[in-house]
C-alpha cells in the first residue's frame, strides 16, 4: 500500500479490510453498526465530480464486495452510504450494513437501532475489538 497520509485519520495502514486498485476499504472505528466501513479513494480529491472513469469503473465491485462480507458474515439486510466530507475533505463513503436482527458476535450484542441519527455520537471500539472485526470480514 502506498503512503496515504490525506487519509491517515482513518488508519488505512492498520485498518485496511481490502484493497482494490483505486480504493480502500478500511473498518470504522465507530461502529455504527457491525461492520461499518469507510471507502475511501486513493487519490487525494475533494469533490466526488472528480472520481475519474476508471476509478468510477471500479466503484461497483468495491461495493458488491463489501455488501457480500457483510451479508454473508452478519446477514445484513440492505446498506447505507453516504458521502459527508463535512471533516474530511476527500472522495471517501461511510458504509453501514443494516440488519433486521440482533447479532451478538465479539462478546457484544450489537442492535440496529434502525436510525442513522446517532451517526456523528456513537462511541469509537477500541483497537483489539476492531481488529477482531477487520479480520473476520478478511477471511
Amino acid at each position: 500500500m502506498k503512503k496515504l497520509e490525506f487519509m491517515s485519520k482513518f488508519k488505512p495502514e492498520t485498518r485496511c479490510i481490502k484493497e482494490f486498485k483505486y480504493w480502500i476499504v478500511c473498518i470504522r472505528e465507530k461502529q455504527v453498526n457491525l461492520g461499518s466501513s469507510v471507502i475511501l479513494l486513493k487519490r487525494e480529491t475533494p469533490s466526488v465530480a472528480n472520481i475519474l472513469p476508471d476509478e468510477a469503473a471500479e466503484f461497483p465491485e468495491v461495493v458488491k464486495w463489501f455488501e457480500g462480507v457483510c451479508t454473508n458474515k452478519f446477514n445484513a439486510v440492505k446498506f447505507n452510504y453516504l458521502i459527508m466530507m463535512m471533516k474530511d475533505p476527500y472522495v471517501h463513503y461511510h458504509a453501514i450494513p443494516r440488519y433486521d436482527n440482533e447479532i451478538e458476535m465479539f462478546g457484544k450484542v450489537w442492535e440496529d437501532t434502525n436510525t442513522l441519527k446517532g451517526f456523528g455520537t456513537v462511541e469509537s471500539l477500541d483497537e483489539e475489538l476492531l481488529m477482531k472485526i477487520k479480520e473476520y470480514m478478511k477471511n
